[in-house]
């Protein structure tokens, strides 16, 4: 009898010293080429940084900030835009290289494609704020009108709001 509660001792001492996942993942997988192999998650909020003099590594989380568009109509177009910070808590900012086309707006989706806010874009930089939207992903279109109901979809940004 005594060896058993040896043997349930030593599997708890054991058991402290095993290194786990912190977190719960939503998916991940592996990844190999010539210049080696790499395992990755998607969902860890943790991470853990390596320096070393030929490198460093970034075990979790590698880009905390999303900044890319999901279509562009017009790559010729005189402006830009950029929407940030991504992934938000709240408060979005949407910045053009320069003046908008006049009438343009944009229009705020949810994952079923309802329509929760449409605004018009009067400056160069507008301020968003999705405080009262519950977390989840959001699309955000910029349009623009040419003539009466020839509208001009300019661009499309995913948005990830948190809590």
């Amino acid at each position: 009898m005594r060896y058993y509660y040896y043997c349930i001792f030593a599997l708890l001492l054991h058991a402290q010293s095993c290194i786990g996942q912190a977190n719960t993942m939503s998916s991940g997988g592996d990844c190999t080429g010539a210049g080696g192999s790499a395992s990755y998650s998607v969902g860890q909020i943790d991470y853990i940084a390596i320096d070393v003099a030929a490198g460093s590594a970034y075990q979790g989380v590698q880009q905390p900030y999303e900044l890319f568009s999901l279509s562009t109509v017009d790559e010729n177009s005189d402006f830009t835009l950029v929407l940030g910070p991504n992934p938000t808590a709240g408060e979005l900012t949407l910045i053009s290289s320069s003046a908008l086309p006049l009438n343009s707006y944009y229009v705020l989706f949810d994952e079923a494609g309802k329509t929760l806010m449409t605004r018009p874009i009067l400056n160069e930089i507008s301020s968003i704020n999705i405080d009262s939207y519950a977390a989840g992903i959001y699309c955000l279109q910029v349009y623009s009108v040419y003539a009466y109901s020839d509208k001009k979809i300019l661009h499309t940004f995913k948005i990830i709001k948190t809590q």
